[in-house]
């Protein structure tokens, strides 16, 4: 199969026949005219009559016949991949499709080979983005939860902030809840032969005792995790099984047997710092000005999370009242953009990096239809942005930046190479704007306030009855 990429070049006239083979799929049947087909096989003939030299020739004097017969059928490759990249290319501009996911161009190699004075045809496969009508989006219903920090609150904050900042002690075990240790992993793939995935710096933590057994485990929510790691020690071997989530960003772990072998290297346990040595590294004068500290930080919080309960309602809102299908397929970049998107919100809202990875674990181990929400939402709010042509600004997005490099304790240029690098500032820049698309409609919404109590009974019975559904189905 000939190796060609999709960069476009120059371009031709070609007839193009597109059929709709489903609600957000396409099938693109492209012809080029022989026209195109005689002047791009002369040009690349030309090219290799002037460069060629073989044994017995001076170079650009080998005879023309003696190269078609040599090397023609590799001209012609070369020249129909070239064609189906351009062809491609200027038929998705002009149709202004908006494509994605990668192109299916099926098996080339049963293409037809490139003859001379005769049109080619090639037929190309696509996704695109889904296509709907927006509803009314002034008075949408939106409740405010209320909240006062009390000393109860801040009693907690202060007791989390202590064994944030306490001092890891290595341990050998038995292993207890909160606990965490590095060691070797190794999965296996139902199916494969070969390890899948090979750590030798795999992090695992006893879950909390709230957390009712479950944690997670190498971005994965595995139910039964505190049977795994608890009671263990130092030098224990932990094989456990367990199931890759339906809608996962790597395709080929969904819903796929998952074996786990973790040979446990070292552990620690953190000892929580006491408050005088906290109050005397914050460089605060007394208790009292730790306490009025944690409660500032918990009033800031406390509007972020109200802010982002309003924002959760409109997104609910929204996909109750805007209805469209799907592509069939979900890419992995899809799936991995959500989940980044995901990722940067809840930095943004100053959790920990090891709620985040819980949190994640939970959203990937979501049903098909929550994964499936999700998805559809990234499409709702990425039309809403354009609909009100909402921008964000360079001075956003580097606030954004240096709060994440805050919440990992690194510098703001650090953080902002590592995510260029990763192709994940885009990312980041969707996570704000259409945070901001959905502020737009809080701010013309119907509100009306509770308490936060109420609130928190409300949004439980919620993920009660979802649970209920999904293990139903």
């Amino acid at each position: 199969m000939e190796d060609f990429s999709l960069d476009g070049g120059d371009t031709f006239d070609s007839k193009v026949d597109i059929t709709e083979t489903g609600p957000c799929t396409r099938s693109l049947t492209i012809t080029v005219p022989a026209s195109v087909v005689d002047e791009r096989l002369e040009m690349q003939l030309g090219t290799l009559v002037a460069e060629a030299a073989l044994p017995g020739f001076r170079k650009g004097r080998v005879p023309r016949a003696l190269l078609e017969r040599r090397f023609g059928a590799n001209v012609r490759q070369e020249t129909r991949g070239q064609l189906i990249s351009s062809g491609y290319e200027k038929a998705i501009a002009d149709s202004e499709l908006q494509v994605i996911g990668d192109p299916d161009f099926g098996d080339l190699e049963s293409l037809a080979e490139l003859e001379s004075g005769t049109d080619f045809a090639f037929t190309v496969s696509i996704e695109i983005i889904p296509d709907f009508e927006l509803p009314g989006l002034e008075g949408v219903p939106v409740t405010k939860p209320i909240m006062e920090v009390t000393d109860e609150h801040i009693d907690g904050e202060v007791l989390r902030t202590r064994y944030r900042f306490g001092t890891p002690a290595r341990i050998e075990g038995p292993f207890e809840p909160l606990d965490r240790m590095v060691g070797s992993v190794r999965i296996m793939l139902d199916g494969m032969e070969e390890p899948f995935f090979e750590n030798d710096q795999a992090v695992g933590v006893v879950p909390a005792a709230e957390d009712e057994g479950k944690g997670q485990f190498l971005g994965l929510m595995v139910d039964d995790l505190a049977d795994h790691l608890g009671g263990r020690k130092v030098g224990d071997v932990v094989e456990f099984e367990t199931l890759g989530p339906e809608m996962h960003e790597r395709e080929e772990i969904r819903g796929k047997k998952l074996a786990v072998r973790y040979e446990i290297r070292d552990a620690e346990r953190v000892a929580p710092l006491e408050v005088s040595e906290m109050v005397e590294q914050f460089g605060l004068d007394d208790e009292t000005g730790l306490r009025e500290q944690m409660r500032m930080s918990l009033e800031t919080r406390r509007d972020s999370e109200q802010r982002n309960a309003e924002r959760e309602q409109v997104y609910e809102w929204l996909l109750d009242n805007i209805q469209f299908e799907l592509p069939p397929k979900i890419s992995e970049a899809q799936a991995a953009g959500m989940i980044e998107q995901q990722r940067m919100e809840m930095a943004h809202r100053g959790l920990d990096e090891e709620t985040i990875e819980k949190h994640l674990a939970e959203i990937r181990g979501e049903s098909e239809k929550s994964s499936r929400d999700r998805l559809r939402l990234m499409f709702i709010m990425s039309r809403l942005a354009n609909e009100f042509s909402i921008e964000v600004k360079e001075e956003e997005l580097n606030a954004r930046i240096a709060e994440l490099a805050a919440s990992r304790g690194a510098r703001p240029e650090e953080v902002r190479t590592e995510l260029a690098r990763s192709g994940r500032l885009r990312d980041i820049g969707m996570s704000i704007q259409h945070a901001k698309a959905a502020d737009r409609i809080v701010d013309t919404a119907k509100v009306t306030e509770m308490p936060a109590e109420e609130w928190n009974k409300v949004v439980d019975a919620k993920v009660a009855e979802r649970k209920a559904a999904a293990e139903k189905s």
